[in-house]
């Protein structure tokens, strides 16, 4: 199944692709607001920004940034999905992007809140037969707490690390690699602040110019609390998408601004952002940039 959330159109579907050159529509629907929400120029109607499959694979989840909350269904037989009581989300925050993680028995949900540049976290508690539990947990600035973000800037994404690859050759046949489970860091990115420096791409060119940021944190397995790692550079202006690769030492940052995608090392032990490995321009021109970049594997 092929899930497609439209911020535009207030809207959401989903799609059999049991035939990818013919995908089928299994159900869709658009939203309403009886009234704008806190940020009106913002919320005048629900803008839904996401699609996140939980970690059971039997819910999924719409952050819906013009209605401050996060939708939440219920996947049944022949992947029929079922409306349930959705999440409310911070008055005002706009959930933009979200996020599961799983560690130490324990599930956490994280969404990214464009309209306050912030993150909140719940704690999930599934119950046999009924929808899970989602508990808020904080709710503070994309940088920390008590941190901020200058005016006009706005949360984009958010990423929580997923794998490693562990070489256990002394056990099984050389060069074989088995994934293990991390999930011990939240990734955000933020556009429009562009505060931090990076050398020049022009190699002839000693003017440094600037970039957003890429945030890091540590979980905490226990509570699901996150604490800060790491402030880095995206690579450029506007990181609207990343992404990390199988084996987490690699992220790729999406720079919309700046026509360019970027390939930055990663300690999979630390959770710290290394030097660039690769760098490429994608799209010429103004608004032509890259919105997300994605490893194939």
């Amino acid at each position: 199944m092929l899930t497609l959330s439209s911020s535009d159109t207030s809207s959401f579907g989903t799609f059999s692709v049991q035939d990818p050159k013919a995908l089928a529509l299994l159900q869709n629907a658009t939203y309403t607001l009886a009234a704008p929400g806190p940020n009106a120029a913002r919320q005048e109607a629900p803008h839904l920004h996401d699609a996140v499959l939980d970690p059971t694979k039997k819910f999924l989840l719409f952050p819906d940034l013009g209605a401050d909350l996060v939708r939440l269904f219920q996947i049944g037989v022949n992947n029929s999905i079922q409306a349930l009581a959705p999440i409310k989300a911070v008055a005002g925050s706009g959930p933009r992007h979200a996020a599961f993680a799983t560690a130490g028995g324990n599930t956490y949900f994280y969404t990214l809140n464009e309209l306050t540049n912030s993150i909140t976290g719940y704690r999930v508690a599934y119950k046999d037969g009924a929808a899970p539990d989602f508990t808020q947990s904080f709710s503070f600035s994309l940088h920390g707490p008590g941190g901020s973000s200058p005016n006009g800037t706005k949360a984009a994404e958010i990423e929580v690390s997923v794998s490693i690859f562990l070489a256990i050759n002394h056990i099984f046949s050389a060069n074989k690699n088995f994934l293990q489970p991390d999930q011990k860091f939240l990734i955000v990115s933020s556009r429009g602040e562009n505060l931090l420096k990076i050398p020049n791409w022009n190699a002839t060119n000693t003017t440094s110019i600037p970039s957003d940021p890429l945030v890091s944190f540590s979980i905490d397995e226990k509570s699901g609390n996150i604490t800060h790692v790491q402030t880095a550079p995206a690579g450029g202006r506007n990181p609207r998408g990343f992404s990390l690769n199988k084996a987490g030492n690699l992220l790729v940052s999406a720079l919309q601004d700046d026509n360019r995608v970027v390939v930055y090392e990663r300690d999979v032990k630390t959770g710290l952002l290394g030097k660039v490995v690769a760098s490429a321009i994608v799209g010429v021109g103004a608004d032509n940039g890259p919105n997300y970049a994605l490893f194939n594997e």
